[in-house]
């Protein structure tokens, strides 16, 4: 039976440089709800408790559901979920548990990770190991919290280098770790997959038994390119809707037509797609959110699936 589809708005990587202004961040949350276009969010988690009771309130007063990612948080402090050391690796859980716990309080419904760094062959299935540890601790205590918990695949050799990366590899690993613990769920992204080689839509179609979002991400696949990678680049703006990435609206539109036949997994509430824009200092980041609300308006209107509200 195909499924509700619905428009998220990622306001950590759009805002980024926002990421420790929690009262900035509160008020970019309340324009956005203000908006009435998304039916969910993607936003950092708040340390002060104060604003973790503002924002649950504006969740619940604006009917929007809410994602959060723990990736900034642990790339400030060098922190990997697969890190061989076990002192550290502990210290990493507590931290995301901190962090699930900030999440928990604003009245998130999933709680993002990332995949550690390739360590190398030599060391690849004890890194894989590691990994599965701590994601399986860190999902059931999501799971106390009432949330889900998801893990983004990234691409392991063009640009992140990250562990869990090739796609038919990642869902093998992934299977039994869902089985065991079904709040864990598969985060897919556009970006990483064109990066990876495998083909967008095989991958998509892999992904989809454990699959709960996805991320709408451009990006340069030549090599040779200056801005070659995985940059969080701006969308294809209209009139000509082109860039010098691979992402068109045809694309964006097939994705969701795609991800709207799949059967929607047992325990995903909004399955919901966001346009993925990094925001840096100095920029008009309110451009930034417009460019990605007409790019992802562009891909729904093209799909001819109904927006899920």
């Amino acid at each position: 039976m195909p499924q509700k589809l619905y428009p998220s708005a990622h306001i950590l990587e759009m805002f980024m440089p926002y990421l420790h202004d929690e009262k900035r961040l509160i008020e970019v949350l309340r324009k956005i709800a203000e908006n009435r276009f998304y039916r969910n969010v993607e936003l950092p988690t708040f340390p002060t408790k104060a604003h973790r009771e503002s924002v649950r309130i504006i969740l619940a007063d604006n009917d929007l559901t809410a994602t959060t990612f723990a990736a900034p948080f642990l790339n400030e402090r060098q922190m990997s979920l697969c890190d061989l050391n076990e002192q550290r690796r502990a210290e990493v859980l507590e931290f995301l548990k901190m962090h699930a716990d900030f999440a928990a309080e604003s009245g998130y419904t999933t709680f993002g990770v990332p995949s550690g760094p390739y360590p190398g062959d030599a060391l690849r299935d004890e890194a894989m190991t590691a990994q599965a540890d701590t994601l399986a601790q860190i999902a059931d205590y999501c799971a106390a919290l009432g949330m889900n918990c998801s893990i983004e695949p990234l691409d392991r050799y063009a640009h992140k280098k990250a562990l869990i990366g090739p796609m038919d590899e990642a869902v093998a690993w992934f299977r039994p770790l869902h089985e065991a613990h079904p709040n864990l769920f598969l985060h897919w992204d556009s970006s990483h997959e064109q990066l990876g080689g495998l083909g967008i839509f095989n991958t998509l179609e892999m992904s989809a038994p454990y699959l709960s979002q996805i991320h709408l991400c451009d990006c340069i696949d030549n090599p040779a390119h200056p801005c070659f990678g995985d940059l969080h680049m701006d969308p294809a703006e209209a009139p000509d809707w082109k860039t010098e990435g691979f992402l068109t609206p045809e694309i964006g539109a097939e994705i969701i037509r795609r991800a709207a036949s799949f059967e929607k997994p047992e325990g995903v509430g909004r399955f919901w797609i966001s346009v993925e824009v990094l925001g840096h200092r100095g920029d008009n980041l309110w451009h930034k959110e417009k460019i990605a609300r007409e790019f992802l308006t562009r891909c729904w209107e093209l799909s001819g699936v109904e927006i899920g509200r």
